[in-house]
Order: structure tokens, then C-alpha cells, then sequence
């Protein structure tokens, strides 16, 4: 395979805490023919790494996703059009199976069908429509609901990360179009669920935006699965609170891959903040694992009522003790929509879970950032 040329990248000067960061940039140099994201690549990486480099990689993460901070983000998050657009499909499962079409006409054959709410998950980068987390979640919602929709990002995600977090905008803009057609159909917009995970927690906060903008009302909920971190550290282009009536937050790796400021009216906090989840401590890099427990949780929740219940924080220092108070309250797929705060969920098991599947953003490859 021919080197990918890297376009050069203005960076602010690392702290002194992050000097190794350099071996790091070595390391990613020597291993830039493979794509690193895997879940296999990262525990041979974690095997491979320095002591100091593996304990501290989360750090490195965090620091190299920051370099967002000096891209052109108006520009990057301004289009409204890419030109794969027309050819996005949506995936609609229910019991008798499953039937692919394409967004832009999917209104059309779309029943909805009341009481039950219109859900449409939006995966996140390097996701499918069938992969493990999707597959977890319509498999759990379709015990539910009559019918689940999925939207097949893999033409705008499975791309460079940048590339793909540049098109969190325009895949919004043609969410909001369908959404807005199935409208003027008669589908209530305080009907519409809408389930993101990572870099698609951010279309669904994105569509909720433009659905007030241009439609006067609200979508009735969005539950986002560790919205991702890396460019996403402006308000304006990503998830707020206000962009649906109520507005649910899994952050299960808070501060590394996935925000940890509270952004919804309800923020779930998965054992705390900047902290490894328990059922990922066999691996020697964990912030895929770690990464996935939102939807892992989520999905359960569906199922069980029980699985995700949390204690609310008075505040931000309780939260990050790890000490909350509060009331236990049923979360995840349960939770009331009159329910406010910052909760804290504690892991009643450290079982070991199977690899991970998908994809996470990873500084180490340099092509994972641009193409």
C-alpha cells in the first residue's frame, strides 16, 4: 500500500508531564501501515508500549485530541452537503426481518405507529448497521417496539476521523429532511427517538438544533452513548441539552474518547469520570472497551430496569469522588423525562466481557485523523 501523504498540522506546545508524547509520535510513524483501531491492535499495542507509555495513554489521548483545537472548526463543521449524500440508506428492522432504503425517500414507505415511538439509532465512526453495537440494541428495542430504523453511516464514518467528524453536519441536514417529511405526514416530532452513539450523538443533537430552527418544535427525546470528545469541544456543533425535549447521556469514558462535562438534562456517569471500566481491566489499553459500555448499558437497560440505575450528585465534586448520595433512580430506557441531574452508576460486576468490535478514534495513525 502506497504512504498516504499527512498535510502538515500546527500543534501548541505539549506540557512538560506530556514530553514522552514525541515517543509516541515515533511509535505511530513506525506502525502507520496498519490501521491501529482495532481492538486487536490496541491489546498487541498495549503489550508492545513501555510501561510509562501504556499507563499513561489515555493522557496521550486526550492530548492529541486536543489538536483539534487548532483546525478551522467553522469551516470543517459549516457544509450543509457532501456528495455521498443521496446514496445514505437507512436499515428498518422489525420482526418479519429486515428491508434497506434510502433516506432521502424513506418517508415514503416509513409506517408509524402509535403509541409506540419512531427510533432511529445513528451508529458512530467505523459503525454499521450490523455490527455488535447495533445489532445489541435492535435486538434489545425490538422487544419494545414494532420497528427499529438504522442508519447506515458507513459511507460519511468510515473515513479519516476528521473527515468524518466534518460530516456530522451535513448527515444532520439529511436527518432533519427526512424527519421533516415524515412531519408533514402526520408523524408527531415529540415522537421521535433518537439514539446516537459517539460521533452520532452529535448528528442527533445537530438534527434536534435545525428541527427547532426550521420546524418551531422539538423532538421529543435523544439518548446519546458517550458522545465523542476528539473536535467536539465547542457547544455549538455538538450535543446541548435543549435539542430535544429530554435529552439522555451515557458517558462511560468521560474525558478520554467521550465528553465529560454534563450536556444533557440527564447525565448518566458510568463509575465516575476519567476512570477505567471494571469489565475492561483485562486489556492493556481499555478505551475502546470503555468506550462501548454506553451502549452495552443502554442495551441492557431495555431489558432490565435494574441494569442501569444511578445515584444523583449534588455536585460535580461528589461526582468525581465517586461518592453519590442521591436518590437511586432507574435509568437508561426506564428513565422518567422529568428526571434532572448528574447520576452516578457503579458496576455490580467485573466479569469479563468479550473483545470489543468496534472502531474508537486512536491518535496513533496518523491516516485515522485526516483520510
Amino acid at each position: 500500500m502506497r504512504p498516504r501523504t499527512v498535510p502538515a498540522m500546527r500543534t501548541r506546545a505539549a506540557p512538560a508531564t506530556h514530553a514522552p508524547l514525541a515517543a509516541v509520535v515515533l511509535l505511530a510513524s513506525l506502525l502507520a501501515n496498519e490501521r491501529l483501531a482495532s481492538a486487536e491492535t490496541l491489546a498487541t499495542l498495549g503489550a508492545i508500549l513501555p510501561p510509562f507509555l501504556r499507563t499513561n495513554f489515555e493522557e496521550f489521548v486526550k492530548t492529541a485530541s486536543n489538536s483539534c483545537e487548532v483546525l478551522p472548526l467553522e469551516l470543517l463543521y459549516s457544509r450543509q452537503y457532501t456528495a455521498e449524500l443521496p446514496l445514505i440508506e437507512v436499515v428498518e428492522f422489525s420482526a418479519s426481518g429486515r428491508r434497506k432504503l434510502r433516506l432521502s425517500r424513506a418517508h415514503k414507505t416509513i409506517e408509524y405507529r402509535p403509541p409506540y415511538p419512531l427510533v432511529l439509532y445513528i451508529p458512530g465512526w467505523w459503525n454499521t448497521p450490523t455490527d455488535e453495537s447495533s445489532e445489541a440494541l435492535v435486538n434489545a428495542l425490538l422487544n419494545k417496539h414494532p420497528s427499529v430504523l438504522v442508519l447506515d453511516t458507513r459511507l460519511c464514518f468510515c473515513r479519516g476521523y476528521i473527515a468524518s467528524a466534518s460530516r456530522v453536519n451535513p448527515l444532520a441536514n439529511l436527518i432533519f429532511e427526512f424527519i421533516k417529511n415524515l412531519n408533514k405526514k402526520g408523524v408527531p416530532l415529540s415522537s421521535i427517538h433518537i439514539i446516537g452513539f459517539s460521533l452520532g450523538a452529535h448528528v442527533a443533537g445537530i438534527t434536534g438544533k435545525l428541527v427547532q430552527k426550521r420546524l418551531s418544535g422539538k423532538i421529543g427525546r435523544i439518548t446519546a452513548l458517550d458522545p465523542a470528545k476528539p473536535c467536539f469541544g465547542r457547544a455549538d456543533f455538538r450535543l446541548g441539552r435543549r435539542d430535544a425535549k429530554f435529552v439522555q447521556v451515557v458517558h462511560s469514558s468521560a474525558g478520554v474518547l467521550g465528553l465529560e462535562q454534563p450536556v444533557g438534562h440527564v447525565d448518566i456517569y458510568v463509575n465516575g469520570v476519567l476512570v477505567k471500566q471494571p469489565e475492561c481491566l483485562d486489556r492493556g489499553i481499555t478505551i475502546e472497551c470503555d468506550h462501548a459500555q454506553a451502549w452495552r448499558l443502554y442495551a441492557a437497560s431495555v431489558m432490565d430496569e435494574g441494569a442501569l440505575t444511578g445515584r444523583q450528585c449534588g455536585n460535580w465534586d461528589e461526582l468525581m469522588r465517586a461518592d453519590c448520595q442521591g436518590n437511586l433512580t432507574a435509568l437508561g430506557f426506564s428513565c422518567s423525562d422529568n428526571s434532572r441531574g448528574m447520576f452516578l452508576y457503579k458496576s455490580e460486576t467485573q466479569t469479563k466481557r468479550n473483545e470489543v468490535k468496534v472502531q474508537a478514534f486512536n491518535p496513533f495513525d496518523f491516516r485515522t485523523w485526516w483520510q
